[in-house]
């Protein structure tokens, strides 16, 4: 007798970068030579994970109502207050001039993309995203019986924007309607980020159009792009270049850069000219909010505001963060010098926390790696990813060389 749910079928976690990591943990148990480059953590250079002090000073200095409270569905206006000049800071007046925002908190990222995607496609609808992503995107859309077609990210060292438009031009063709992702800066796995030409290249697309279109900016990496913080946010000064018919939702990890990612919170950030648009799609987030997870991380929520509230404890953070930005560039920047030297292939790199190889077959290189060079990266389309984030200096010299060999053959 069948009792789970048609929709419910089939659906089983494989290869979760979670599980991987646990093998490659446990692995190391048993062997310390082992190398562990799967997950987005931070790690000092000391081998260890810990959140910033900043954040832990200020989170175990609130009261108790401030932490183990319930917080509302939607935040509160403290909260959206906060979050709109956290992800827009300078740009945030330029923008309001122009467009109509709303933010309401999530559970992380993951939260803001599951409720974007879910209030912009009717189940058996197409979700667009480039074949270089983030593998739950695949599996939100699949939870959500939606379809997925995806464009090829890059053309030699640029965005290919020839392939995102082949692809958009046939769902539109089909269901007169584009919902689409961009993870920017850092996308993961590459590290590419877009330069301003090419995110208004999609957004002038978009416009042209005249359909109704949903532009998911993914920026989950927001904080960790070399080009400063200052330049990565000037590009949303691009959104308002978006036609009523363009909706962006912008989805923010606040577990990303307060470094607490067990703590979950993020931000789904809606921004477009069209009034009505952003009040029913915020409306429609709260209600999925309040009866999906109810309500967010209340001391995640207290520290965004706080942070707001108390520029001298944000420059303190921000210092910190600025000090593991830099560390994990002169990581990535080893990396890469010697890569070129060994001819290691990788895709165009700007910044962020991964470096991604192309292979031709990524459970061979996979299982090469783990077994001739005792490292375990991760799988993506056609490639594999080194997570930088989570390993040190020290264990970033020869790395190239060591990738380089273990997959020698398989080229």
């Amino acid at each position: 007798m069948k009792i789970l749910a048609n929709h419910a079928t089939g659906k089983v976690l494989k290869s979760d970068a979670f599980q991987i990591s646990t093998e490659a943990k446990n692995a190391k148990k048993l062997d310390p030579a082992v190398l562990d480059c799967t997950l987005g953590t931070f790690h000092y250079e000391d081998h260890q994970f810990r959140t910033f002090q900043t954040v832990k000073d200020f989170l175990f200095s609130l009261p108790d109502d401030q932490v183990f409270a319930y917080a509302t569905s939607d935040g509160g206006p403290d909260f959206e207050n906060a979050v709109l000049n956290w992800v827009f800071e300078a740009e945030r007046g330029f923008i309001e001039e122009q467009m109509f925002l709303k933010a309401i908190p999530t559970p992380g990222g993951t939260g803001a993309l599951s409720s974007i995607i879910f209030n912009s496609l009717d189940a058996g609808e197409i979700l667009l995203f480039p074949n270089l992503a983030w593998g739950p995107y695949s599996g939100i859309a699949a939870n959500r019986n939606l379809n997925v077609s995806k464009y090829r990210f890059l053309n030699g060292d640029h965005f290919d924007f020839e392939s995102f438009v082949l692809k958009a031009d046939q769902i539109i063709a089909k269901q007169n309607k584009l919902v689409t992702i961009i993870n920017d800066p850092c996308n993961n796995p590459t590290g590419y980020s877009l330069s301003p030409l090419e995110l208004e290249k999609i957004i002038e697309y978009l416009n042209r159009q005249k359909c109704p279109s949903v532009l998911i900016y993914d920026a989950a990496y927001l904080d960790f792009a070399y080009e400063g913080r200052n330049a990565s946010r000037a590009k949303f000064r691009l959104f308002a270049k978006a036609n009523e018919n363009v909706l962006i939702n912008v989805a923010f990890s606040a577990s990303k850069t307060f470094a607490v990612y067990g703590q979950r919170l993020g931000s789904q950030i809606i921004v477009g000219k069209d009034r009505e648009a952003v009040r029913d799609f915020y409306n429609a987030a709260n209600f999925t909010a309040r009866n999906n997870w109810s309500n967010c991380n209340k001391g995640l929520i207290s520290i965004l505001i706080g942070f707001d509230k108390n520029p001298t404890i944000k420059q303190t953070f921000l210092k910190e963060l600025d000090d593991v930005v830099a560390t994990i560039k002169r990581r990535s920047d080893l990396f890469l010098k010697e890569a070129q030297a060994v001819g290691l292939k990788t895709y165009p790199y700007h910044s962020g926390f991964f470096v991604t190889i192309p292979v031709k077959d990524k459970d061979q290189a996979l299982m090469a790696l783990k077994e001739t060079a005792k490292l375990y990266l991760l799988p993506f389309d056609d490639s594999v990813r080194v997570a930088l984030c989570g390993i040190t200096l020290s264990e970033v010299t020869g790395l190239a060389a060591r990738i380089k060999n273990a997959l020698a053959g398989l080229e």
